[in-house]
């Protein structure tokens, strides 16, 4: 696979960094701005011909993650959340309602799986700064989830390369799809395994009744 395609040499420039980093903060407020699919599309060709590199791919996807938790951070501290983000009304308060609650059952799993739920980024960062997260603890959770999501986007476009008998334009759509269905399935389980732990403790908590005489 080549990328002869591209004559103008921006694959490969230090601007596809600094690019695509930039969607991955603002997917943090915006979150209909592509974020994990294009640094799947980059991953495809990670290392080819004209291709950017895989580390530094990695690495401006940290940023950019970090970048936008933050900036979510103190934007949730400065205008509250009614007024964040490009998804408003009950869908997103039910979304911020689950985090919320999902983050207080098991905070580390729900951060680190948080990106691949919808809304669940932007809902996961919101609720840990109305929970009081500390700024420390809030960039330490940031910094694990960036790490484990970067890692994942990129190296599913990597793995592509190794498919024989395919071109480059196919390793990305198939990176792409790959990595959309099994970022809903990660979600999917991730978010039952949560709500399990509600469920088993609203069971425990409902009062027996006594029988009739």
């Amino acid at each position: 696979m080549d990328l002869a395609a591209d004559t103008t040499g921006f694959l490969a420039s230090i601007w596809i960094y600094f690019i695509g980093g930039a969607f991955v903060m603002a997917s943090a407020v915006l979150p209909p701005v592509p974020s994990t699919t294009v640094f799947v599309a980059l991953g495809a060709l990670a290392g080819l011909d004209g291709g950017p590199q895989a580390l530094p791919l990695v690495l401006a996807m940290m940023v950019g993650a970090m970048a936008g938790d933050l900036l979510t951070y103190w934007l949730t501290k400065l205008f509250g959340h009614t007024r964040l983000g490009s998804v408003r009304g009950p869908r997103r308060q039910r979304a911020v309602d689950a985090a919320t609650r999902r983050l207080t059952q098991r905070p580390y799993m729900f951060m680190l799986t948080s990106r691949f739920i919808p809304l669940g980024r932007l809902s996961s960062n919101i609720a840990a700064t109305v929970a009081g997260y500390p700024l420390r603890a809030f960039t330490v959770f940031s910094f694990v989830s960036a790490a484990v999501w970067s890692i994942y986007a990129v190296g599913i476009g990597i793995l592509t390369q190794y498919w024989p008998g395919i071109s480059t334009q196919v390793a990305v759509v198939i990176a792409i799809v790959f990595s959309i269905v099994l970022g809903w399935l990660v979600g999917k389980v991730s978010a039952w395994f949560l709500d399990r732990k509600k469920s088993r403790l609203l069971s425990g908590s409902t009062p027996e009744q006594s029988p009739r005489p």
